[in-house]
């Protein structure tokens, strides 16, 4: 798939050789080294080589203590657009401190199995009791989390809680008008406990919910119509390039590999509600914009999630529905057996897409098995996730780049995973490796917090 090491003579895969299109590399014309270093030396006398010498070793050494210094964020929070720390209860306290405010976004989260609103403030995340809640503070929230309005908003006893989410809480103020809170960040107070005995649990959209029925899946079994509702088909220049998974009415998950050299989004098209791709009806819905994750590099694994928007919002229905992001913290056990959907190769080395849509369940797989030495020998990360059979024979394969990996909680299905990588396809030892989504709902939200506040 492009992540596995080359060899030295090979050249990397590129999409836009692929397609055709050409890599612009700008290779600026620079003198000649040996020339210039000639020049200089003959203009220095070589008394001074000795201070010159002493001087260098000085610089470097005061950059690198300077630099161990400013680098050293032990109990800051380090802004990610730059080297600067801050203290953490100067994150999310209403100043923008770091460039671009980012110190003032991910400060609000729904969390656990329940689905509990927390507000990072005070250097912690905090429970937020419903004392004194209403309507207004919910569409607060669910706007801080990139969402226009909320769905449900209801209370549960803290008692019920996991243990984590019962050590800290806050109440909002309910002094302040409700045109003063715009953000529940600095709209809070912090408290021991809850006067109610009650916490707010959060909805912010109706998701994960399939209406019955009507490049990487082997060993799977062929879709039925609204099966798999959240399903996207990502076309560029009108071929079937990646998966994707639609969260919002505007908003699709996929691999950043997927786009990282074809990032113009008039090149793509999205098509939902479908089943089989070829000559389908379902209309292709333009490319606004997409959004790659600042850390990932073509030639690691890591951080390989993007999001792409729509021009313009789909319109859901029986065959066309959001799947549900998972909560902060939220835990999926290992040998839960869930499922991975796209129209990639039945077959390895099959290289054509499905016709198709096809699935498999496939069980998660702990990161320590995955990372045995028979297996993929200690790269995959804390937000990488394995999923399948370590004898093989079901997999996801070319194709399903991007797509979904849910699993079914309480009904509702949850987007865990998004198709990374692998060995071959349904090799022995070699299970699909997903991005871990509940390692990148801080990105996620916050690409969808700024876009709705622009």
């Amino acid at each position: 798939m492009g992540e596995n090491d080359p060899p030295a003579a090979e050249a990397p895969f590129s999409f836009r050789s692929l397609f055709g299109l050409d890599d612009l590399k700008i290779s600026p014309v620079a003198p000649d080294a040996d020339a210039v270093a000639a020049q200089i030396l003959s203009l220095l006398p070589l008394k001074f080589f000795p201070i010159i010498v002493i001087g260098i070793i000085a610089l470097i050494l005061a950059l690198a203590i300077g630099l161990g210094i400013h680098f050293d964020c032990s109990g800051k929070y380090r802004c990610r657009s730059s080297f600067k720390c801050i203290e953490l209860t100067a994150r999310c306290d209403g100043v923008s401190d770091c460039k671009d405010g980012e110190d003032e976004y991910r400060c609000v989260r729904v969390s656990g199995q329940n689905a509990v609103l927390q507000v990072f403030t005070a250097a912690s995340w905090k429970t937020m009791c419903s004392d004194d809640w209403k309507g207004h503070y919910a569409n607060v929230a669910c706007a801080q989390l990139g969402f226009p309005s909320y769905v449900s908003s209801d209370n549960l006893r803290v008692s019920s809680l996991e243990e984590q989410f019962q050590e800290e809480f806050v109440s909002i103020n309910h002094l302040l008008p409700d045109d003063k809170v715009t953000a529940l960040h600095h709209s809070v107070f912090v408290r021991e406990g809850c006067a109610s005995g009650h916490v707010v649990t959060l909805q912010c959209t109706a998701c994960g919910r399939r209406r019955g029925y009507s490049a990487r899946i082997v060993g799977g079994n062929m879709s039925s119509l609204s099966q798999w509702p959240w399903q996207a088909s990502l076309q560029f220049q009108g071929y079937h390039l990646c998966g994707g998974s639609v969260i919002t009415p505007l908003w699709i998950v996929t691999a950043a590999h997927c786009v990282y050299d074809l990032y113009l989004p008039k090149s793509w098209t999205i098509q939902v509600g479908l089943v089989v791709l070829l000559d389908s009806p379902a209309p292709s819905h333009l490319v606004e914009k997409i959004v790659y994750h600042s850390k990932y590099k073509p030639k690691r694994l890591g951080h390989d999630i993007a999001l792409m928007k729509l021009a313009g919002p789909l319109t859901f229905n029986e065959m066309i529905q959001p799947v549900c992001l998972p909560n902060s913290e939220e835990n999926f056990p290992d040998g839960k057996v869930c499922w991975t959907s796209g129209w990639g190769a039945t077959e390895d080395g099959a290289g054509d897409a499905s016709p198709v849509l096809n699935h498999a369940a496939v069980p998660l797989i702990s990161n320590k098995i995955c990372n045995r030495r028979d297996v993929y020998g200690g790269i995959i990360s804390p937000s990488m996730l394995c999923a399948g059979y370590l004898k093989g024979g079901v997999d996801s394969c070319q194709g399903d780049s991007g797509g979904p990996l849910v699993c079914q909680e309480r009904r509702l299905w949850k987007l865990v995973g998004a198709t990374s990588f692998g060995i071959g396809c349904a090799e022995v030892n070699k299970p699909g490796v997903y991005t871990r989504i509940t390692s990148f709902l801080d990105w996620i939200h916050e690409q969808m917090e700024r876009d709705l506040k622009t």
